[in-house]
């Protein structure tokens, strides 16, 4: 079997964030408590991204139940003033506290978009409102960044409480009534400002959309979808309709391992979502006989529920199970730089997971 270069890369980052977190000395507390269990030392014995599948499948209580301090290895507790934190949305139960340096952030974040809006030719230095969560959410940090670094101004913005909204039951006169808040107060800046890039989730565009003018709606060159799934159906008739002017990306991700981005712009498109760089490994469970919990990272086509594992030196996360069920895709052949890792297509809320959103970027 042919072994590129990505793989190459991806393993000499695995074999050294190892090496980080299950230092004796100066490892993470977390990982090293965690070590005792194993049976053998991923130091000298994992080598390969196939050799994940050693480790069970991580406890999803316990990002929550754990300090945040647990996760970092030692010599990072020295260089507080050089982490950024940030706290999920605590969806599927308790929140839970992450950890990025500067660089990392920017890996997980910032340039996964820069690179895939200049392959797709998103618009650069335009005008943008984001509405989205602020306060312990990371996402609001990596809108200001990435409008930044794309030759734009910090976004006008529009704070949404994404766990208010949460508590809200469907179609209740509550949520709707609190929806119709968040887009009053955005029409309020697209009254006042010429806006040319929105930066929000499917629901919020889809009612700006119908609440805005057709000039307005005429001025959008870039649509930023993230925070939740968006059906390709729904992609086709806000990509057709509601701001034909615009180019359409969406983002799929989390808090905890940054965001994978599209590379196709056809409209009607499936949507399929690739991580940048070589921090980030998506996969899915093996389903098939007795290995009901075995992580698959390097199988095209494979389906089943999402597992993903992060490699920062800051934060090491190895076989975290998500909430959708995906198909694994291989990179498209014109893929720019940095995106040589397995995607994931049409991701789907798993069946115990149907009445909540699906996962939520940053």
């Amino acid at each position: 079997m042919k072994v590129s270069t990505d793989d190459i890369a991806i393993e000499a980052r695995l074999r050294d964030v190892l090496a980080i977190h299950f230092d004796p000395e100066q490892g993470s507390p977390y990982w090293l408590d965690r070590a005792k269990e194993l049976g053998f030392d991923p130091r000298n014995e994992i080598m390969c991204v196939a050799d994940l599948a050693r480790f069970p499948m991580m406890d999803p209580t316990d990002l929550a139940k754990y300090e945040l301090a647990d996760f970092l290895p030692r010599p990072l507790l020295g260089r507080k003033g050089e982490l950024i934190i940030a706290q999920t949305g605590g969806t599927l139960g308790q929140p839970a506290w992450t950890a990025y340096m500067e660089n990392e952030f920017r890996e997980a974040f910032v340039d996964p978009f820069v690179i895939a809006a200049k392959h797709i030719d998103f618009p650069m230095c335009g005008t943008w409102l984001y509405v989205g969560p602020s306060g312990p959410h990371i996402i609001h940090r990596a809108a200001d960044a990435i409008a930044r670094t794309t030759g734009s101004m910090t976004p006008f913005s529009v704070d949404f409480d994404p766990r208010w909204a949460n508590k809200l039951a469907s179609g209740s006169f509550a949520s709707k009534r609190y929806l119709q808040h968040i887009v009053d107060q955005a029409l309020a800046i697209l009254n006042s400002q010429t806006i040319t890039v929105l930066f929000s989730t499917p629901v919020v565009i889809r009612a700006l959309a119908d609440s805005m003018r057709s000039k307005q709606r005429e001025n959008i060159y870039g649509v930023h979808y993230g925070g939740m799934a968006i059906e390709s159906s729904e992609m086709k008739a806000l990509q057709t309709e509601a701001f034909p002017n615009a180019v359409h990306l969406s983002g799929y991700g989390n808090t905890l391992f940054g965001c994978c981005l599209e590379l196709d712009m056809a409209v009607g498109r499936e949507l399929i979502y690739y991580p940048y760089g070589d921090r980030v490994l998506l996969g899915v469970v093996d389903e098939q006989g007795e290995q009901v919990d075995r992580p698959m990272y390097n199988r095209a086509g494979a389906e089943g529920p999402l597992v993903f594992s992060r490699l920062d030196e800051t934060v090491l996360l190895i076989n975290v199970l998500e909430r959708d069920c995906v198909r694994l895709c291989d990179p498209p052949a014109n893929a720019p730089s940095g995106f040589g890792l397995m995607g994931v297509g049409s991701p789907t809320p798993r069946v115990e997971h149907r009445e909540v959103a699906s996962v939520s970027l940053y």
